[in-house]
């Protein structure tokens, strides 16, 4: 095999889409073309060739996300990693892996996201699961919202309409961005995925047949929508409401977008994903209305550089711990590192100290949003305590306050 690595260009759209299809084993539409040639950010798309045949790709969002003390932190987000079904085995996508972050690297970046197709594919490049998300389903008659106008505020001052695909394009980013702004975990969207959001295409990133509604920005309070489609199930007259997303800074915009999906019309269930820590739920009359039908990760984190990412977010308690990160696929990461801080601020850097923790790099990532607990990965066997009661420590310096991470943007 004569295996080599070059940035991809606009003109190498089609092999790489063909590339894509064949990994994934997902026919590509001349939609799918269109919106793939709209989206991509050509200077961080790479492929790998043997000989003339693009036989691999792995790409990357240029975007940002809300980290612990909801800092904003610039990030890497890995997209289309794929390799031919006719080259896998060889290699390829752990070269590709390596040359992506040498990108990230000299780009300054401090870590990287990605959603992962499969759940032991990433780890050997140094990624953890930092957000998990619930896939839930309500039964739509036990569904009535609980004295919705005595939570958060909600009362009649929150009017809902229904929105337009161009007036969608043109709302939504400002109330996503409010939104991506409060809560660890959420990611910025680049603008060029608005119109395949609200698109005529069903995509992973929304779009298809769906109904938009939402609550306009009144007195200082930001608005939100939510978006949504129906469809018969089986040969019954069931009718499911498929939730694509809720997206709301206010908690009274929210718990009103909610009402209003839970008391949609000729609906026998209800199913959307949502954080662990959504007060869904709590929402409901009945408790039971509500099942998890299953829990997935969601969120991968990949530290790049400690001493950046562990200054970049806040902390729950004031503590200060020598962290010995361990990493074997990019060995310039590995080393001590000192940080300490608090809600005020954190500082990093390298040290010669001993170690009072030592992880995987794939760990930090995990512990990094704060959704898993240091006590969690150290009965796992994922952490080292070398001082005793570092763990402890640990624990709550790592916290994200009162909601866990939540991720709602695919990619």
């Amino acid at each position: 095999m004569d295996l080599h690595l070059r940035a991809l260009a606009p003109e190498d759209l089609d092999a790489a889409l063909d590339a894509d299809a064949a990994a994934f084993s997902n026919p590509v539409s001349p939609a799918d073309r269109e919106q793939v040639a709209a989206t991509t950010d050509w200077s961080r798309m790479f492929g790998a060739f043997d000989g003339e045949t693009l036989c691999g790709t792995a790409g990357a969002y240029v975007m940002e996300l809300t980290v612990p003390g909801l800092e904003i932190v610039p990030t890497s987000g890995v997209t289309a990693v794929g390799v031919l079904p006719t080259h896998r085995r060889r290699g390829i996508v752990t070269e590709l892996m390596r040359h992506q972050l040498a990108d990230v690297v000299e780009r300054g970046e401090p870590l990287a996201v990605l959603t992962a197709s499969e759940a032991t594919i990433y780890r050997r490049f140094g990624y953890g699961v930092a957000c998990v998300s619930r896939k839930v389903e309500i039964t739509r008659h036990r569904a009535a919202a609980a004295g919705a106008e005595r939570v958060a505020g909600v009362g009649p001052d929150v009017a809902l309409r229904m929105l337009s695909r161009d007036e969608a394009v043109g709302l939504a980013p400002a109330w996503f961005d409010a939104f991506r702004r409060g809560w660890p975990g959420q990611l910025s969207r680049p603008e060029t995925w608005w119109p395949v959001v609200f698109g005529e295409k069903d995509t992973w990133k929304g779009g298809g047949e769906q109904f938009v509604v939402a609550a306009d920005d009144r007195d200082g309070r930001p608005g939100g929508y939510a978006t949504y489609r129906v469809k018969d199930v089986g040969e019954s007259s069931d009718r499911r409401l498929e939730v694509r997303e809720v997206v709301a800074a206010d908690p009274a915009v929210a718990a009103a977008l909610w009402r209003y999906l839970l008391e949609v019309d000729l609906v026998t269930s209800i199913v959307a994903e949502i954080g662990v820590d959504d007060p869904l739920r709590w929402r409901l009359a009945d408790f039971r209305a509500l099942r998890v039908v299953a829990e997935e990760d969601m969120l991968w984190a990949r530290i790049v550089d400690p001493a950046g990412a562990l200054a970049a977010r806040r902390y729950e308690r004031e503590a200060e711990l020598v962290v010995e990160v361990l990493d074997p696929f990019w060995p310039d990461a590995a080393g001590r590192y000192v940080v300490a801080g608090g809600a005020g601020g954190a500082e990093a850097e390298r040290t010669t100290r001993a170690a009072d923790l030592v992880l995987d790099v794939a760990d930090l990532g995990s512990l990094y949003l704060g959704g898993v607990s240091a006590a969690a990965l150290a009965v796992a066997g994922r952490i080292e305590e070398r001082s005793p009661g570092a763990v402890e420590v640990a624990d709550g310096f790592f916290g994200s306050g009162s909601t866990r991470p939540c991720c709602t943007t695919h990619f």
